[in-house]
């Protein structure tokens, strides 16, 4: 991917980011304390088409996309972090804190500068509710307190397929990719969150994508949302 596609996808999802912060300091002016939206979580293996589902959870639901590129310029920029944190009441911001050193005493998360502005930048978000946290950990940071935790896995021979369509790549270069791709996320979770990202009980839908595509995974996440009562009517 060129720097130029990447400072394009940066500048899309900074403009997102700003629209965000715009609607929440409305509902905060009209008093608004409870959450408007859920907070869905996706985890995925390589391949998996995860951003298919992300865009159609957002359209549907009228959610923020956080996708891992966001996520990360704003946790790692104190300017942006400070701007998301400004949204949050201080009891709030110190709930959140006490939170976070909960995670590192009973060993949820590293114990150190990056992973803490990760974990904190993803709560905050949790807690002003409306958002699709793509990757970066989403449901280790959150667990419980995130309302639907997608899990997207698939045989090696499909996305295999899906990545030599949507790469262009041959079919040995984009298994290289696909698994490089899913090394890299496990030993993210390994190091950051001590976990295996491929642990079941940390997710509420574990869907096949070779199976079940994008489109009925996102009847089956807006489904079980409305029967656990977290969309309003």
């Amino acid at each position: 991917m060129s720097d130029g596609t990447i400072d394009d996808i940066i500048k899309t999802q900074l403009d997102q980011y700003h629209l965000f912060r715009e609607q929440l300091a409305q509902s905060r002016a009209r008093g608004g304390g409870r959450r408007r939206a859920p907070v869905i979580t996706i985890s995925r293996m390589t391949g998996c088409c995860a951003r298919d589902l992300s865009l159609l959870l957002s359209s549907r639901l009228g959610l923020q996309v956080w996708a891992p590129e966001l996520i990360d310029l704003v946790a790692n920029d104190a300017q942006l972090s400070r701007e998301v944190a400004e949204i949050l009441e201080a009891d709030t911001l110190e709930r959140i804190a006490t939170e976070m050193r909960m995670m590192i005493e009973s060993q949820q998360c590293r114990d150190d500068a990056p992973t803490l502005a990760l974990v904190r930048v993803v709560k905050i978000l949790a807690e002003t509710g409306g958002v699709v946290i793509h990757g970066r950990g989403g449901a280790f940071i959150l667990g419980d307190q995130a309302d639907l935790r997608i899990r997207l896995v698939a045989p090696e021979a499909h996305r295999v397929q899906i990545v030599m369509q949507r790469r262009g790549l041959g079919e040995r270069e984009a298994g290289v990719f696909m698994r490089a791709g899913d090394s890299q996320r496990a030993a993210f979770i390994r190091l950051h969150f001590h976990a295996d990202v491929d642990d079941a009980r940390r997710y509420d839908l574990v869907l096949n994508t070779e199976r079940v595509k994008s489109e009925t995974a996102l009847e089956l996440a807006v489904r079980y949302l409305s029967v656990r009562g977290f969309l309003s009517d």
